[in-house]
């Protein structure tokens, strides 16, 4: 399994390579009037309007405490959006069978984004589906905003 590795603040996650488009550098955002906290906003990236998605918020760290630096392209069904994180520390290679199945408790706070944990270097790691950051329904309804 191939993954994009991201930190956002004290958070360490893996975003399986297939689901992402590119990385790049925080362009500047637009906020979006009534959106969700986790939503930063807009972008413009590659001449596309792109809906930019706080990691850390969505997955409760505070971003007061983070520098969202970077941003990763994820294809979202036929969209694209963008996940603010605040590095990106590299492409690693592992054998599913490194993998946890999610406990309980915490699939319950992000069942549709978190796929499993396991240890990556002596630290945990919480492995995210990139393609289901945020469900199509969502993002329509943000951008219609």
């Amino acid at each position: 399994m191939a993954v994009v590795l991201v930190r956002s603040g004290k958070l360490f996650c893996a975003l399986p390579l297939e689901s992402v488009i590119e990385t790049l550098r925080s362009p500047p955002i637009t906020a979006i009037a009534g959106a969700p906290a986790w939503v930063q906003g807009v972008a413009v990236i590659r001449g596309a309007t792109v809906v930019v998605v706080d990691l850390g918020i969505m997955l409760g760290v505070s971003s007061a405490e983070v520098q969202q630096a970077r941003v990763i392209t994820l294809r979202v069904g036929a969209r694209v959006i963008a996940l603010a994180v605040e590095s990106i520390t590299g492409v690693r290679e592992f054998d599913r069978a490194m993998l946890s199945e999610v406990p309980p408790l915490l699939l319950q706070a992000h069942p549709e984004v978190l796929t499993a944990i396991g240890l990556l270097d002596g630290e945990l790691m919480l492995v995210l589906d990139g393609s289901r950051i945020i469900t199509e329904q969502e993002l329509a309804r943000l951008e219609n905003s």
